[in-house]
């Protein structure tokens, strides 16, 4: 092991347990804050200047708009890339900023909020819908989909980063959700393209382009959130982002398409060895009948108003337990840890659509591995980042 090597290490180690000591200050500091603000509510007056120690309601009242977003917004990025929980941020962030733009009587309103909108049972199709997402990754069904794109397109200039974007529209249209195809894509592209020698800029933005179409494309989680706030109709939603979502996907493709056969070494094919001929081409688009009959069986149901969006989600739910069957790799444990990941993620009341906890913080630090020289990699993966690296 070279010098260069045993002090980019002891680098690594050293910034990691600075780290972990800044983790356990600021726990402390917060504690105390939160203690000491409780104490403020529940003992003093709020309309008085009497305090214990100090009272942070209402100190960023007269700070202007402008800072005050950069403000938010720092406080969201730095949160997410501890690796917390979106839903938990999101959610705390407002009731913090709410206590501190205002006072403790302002914080009425989060109950008036939020009550109202847990009763409307469109809702209800946010967690069938991240439950099927959670049974088809278990099935394999995506590594499954995106092998099949990936034969037919592999030997295009930048086959690897279109074949992922096809399969993440896809996934976009039999769940919704964008977490699965992120993560996954993730696991299964990131590694093909890189080792094939694709540029990194485009086998990142292959990935999280194509993954987040799920926000667009029914059946959408984001429009069920939308349609509850902003009371519309949810099928008129999804009919009306059809189309652009299903464009944008398009000019996705015809972007990297075009970027690779400008530059073939931004997206190089397939070697000749690994390519496939037509029959066994034609062969494998069996592997597509499941996906494309959930997506029929989905969108049409509801499109056909057949169903509402949580009767699509319910029966969607099962035509994904049926294709764990099909797989044989469904079972009691299978069964029980997509239901438990579905509870473990509150974020369904949030507008969070992950699939598996810390996506954001994952995803980041998946990007920071890419771009960033190695010296710096203990840092963007140290364990109190939550990482997935």
């Amino acid at each position: 092991m070279s010098s260069e090597t045993m002090t980019n290490q002891a680098t690594g180690s050293l910034i990691g347990k600075l780290g972990t000591w800044l983790m356990i200050i600021a726990t402390i500091a917060l504690a105390f804050v939160v203690v000491v603000e409780v104490i403020n509510i529940l003992f003093y007056d709020p309309w008085s200047d009497e305090k214990f120690l100090f009272k942070l309601s209402g100190m960023l009242s007269d700070v202007k708009i402008g800072p005050l977003t950069y403000i938010m917004f720092g406080s969201l990025a730095v949160l997410l890339m501890m690796g917390l929980p979106l839903a938990f941020v999101t959610g705390g962030l407002g009731v913090a900023f709410i206590y501190l733009v205002g006072d403790s009587m302002m914080l009425n309103i989060i109950p008036s909020r939020i009550f109202p909108m847990m009763t409307n049972s469109d809702l209800a199709a946010i967690p069938l819908f991240i439950f099927m997402a959670s049974m088809l990754e278990r099935a394999g069904l995506i590594e499954e989909m995106f092998n099949v794109v990936y034969k037919w397109m592999g030997g295009l200039g930048g086959g690897l980063a279109i074949a992922t974007i096809l399969a993440s529209t896809i996934l976009a249209a039999m769940v919704g959700v964008i977490g699965a195809a992120v993560v996954t894509m993730g696991i299964i592209a990131l590694p093909a393209m890189l080792k094939r020698g694709y540029d990194q800029k485009i086998a990142l933005g292959s990935i999280m382009a194509g993954g987040t179409l799920g926000i667009l494309i029914p059946p959408s989680i984001l429009a069920i959130l939308y349609a509850v706030v902003a009371q519309q109709s949810v099928g008129e939603l999804y009919l009306g982002s059809v189309i652009p979502g299903l464009i944008l996907a398009g000019l996705y493709v015809i972007y990297v398409g075009t970027r690779a056969w400008i530059n073939p070494e931004l997206g190089p094919p397939v070697p000749e060895e690994e390519r496939i001929g037509l029959k066994e081409k034609l062969l494998l688009l069996k592997d597509l009948i499941a996906p494309l009959v959930l997506v029929f069986l989905v969108l049409g149901l509801l499109f056909g108003g057949v169903a509402t969006p949580v009767e699509a989600a319910g029966i969607g739910s099962f035509g994904a337990i049926l294709v764990a069957m099909k797989h044989k790799v469904f079972s009691v444990a299978t069964l029980r840890d997509a239901s438990v990941t579905t509870a473990k993620h509150p974020p369904w009341c949030y507008g969070s659509c992950s699939v598996r906890p810390s996506l954001s913080a994952s995803t980041f630090c998946r990007v920071v591995r890419t771009l960033l020289p190695k010296r710096f990699w203990g840092l963007a993966c140290h364990p109190t980042l939550s990482c997935c690296c």
